[in-house]
């Protein structure tokens, strides 16, 4: 079922792109992790990738891309609009993290600003079984506890969960809960990513990482 569901998502961004056959591809799946009631905007090479815009903890899916330079604007209704350039590699998946530089930034007047935003790459993996790597988008080294496990973790440093099998689990930061992980996770490789913004809210998403191919009659011949 999983597989159906990523041959349709290709076919559609297929006639979306609009590119020619003998081009090189990569892969690529984006994730806003802005804590906010408001949708982030994406424009990739030119074109609009989510029409409603993308909401808190929810990801475009993945899809494909000609390999090389792309620009990439990303807007958001409370913070500086973000443009950037991003090379997408032949036959490599990334996942993409809208974020936010939580460090409390102060505006010359001494009132808070909203921090900017900030876009990183993670790499797919692939695992033979459940696999979760977390990732922690807090200003500096934080201590989460994840179900009865606790981890102490640096900002943007993916950290290895052990021993999980798929289950759901509570997450707590300084005694407060901020997200929570349901059971019934697919056999596949994840990433846990922990956000939050200059006014301590926190935001948590879980999305799948498993390293993306061409179906046979894409591959080009070489």
């Amino acid at each position: 079922m999983r597989y159906l569901f990523k041959f349709h998502v290709l076919l559609l961004l297929l006639s979306q792109l609009s590119v020619a056959d003998e081009e090189r591809y990569g892969f690529l799946n984006l994730v806003n992790l802005i804590p906010s009631g408001e949708a982030c905007h994406i424009r990739l090479a030119g074109k609009t990738l989510i029409p409603k815009g993308l909401k808190a903890a929810a990801e475009t899916g993945w899809f494909m891309v000609p390999a090389g330079k792309h620009s990439v604007i990303i807007s958001h209704a409370s913070h500086e609009t973000l443009k950037s350039d991003l090379t997408v590699t032949e036959g490599r998946s990334d996942l993409l993290i809208i974020y936010l530089a939580a460090d409390k930034p102060v505006a010359t007047d001494d009132k808070p600003r909203p921090p900017e935003i900030r876009l990183t790459s993670l790499p797919a993996y692939d695992s033979e079984g459940f696999a979760l790597k977390a990732v922690s988008m807090f200003p500096g080294k934080s201590r989460f506890q994840l179900g009865r496990q606790f981890v102490e973790l640096e900002p943007l440093t993916i950290t290895p969960r052990s021993n999980w099998t798929g289950g759901g689990f509570q997450i707590n930061h300084q005694g407060q809960s901020i997200g929570v992980v349901s059971r019934g996770r697919d056999r596949a490789s994840h990433y846990l990513l922990l956000g939050t913004d200059h006014q301590e809210k926190y935001l948590t998403a879980i999305v799948n990482a498993d390293i993306q191919k061409l179906p046979p009659w894409m591959k080009p011949s070489r």
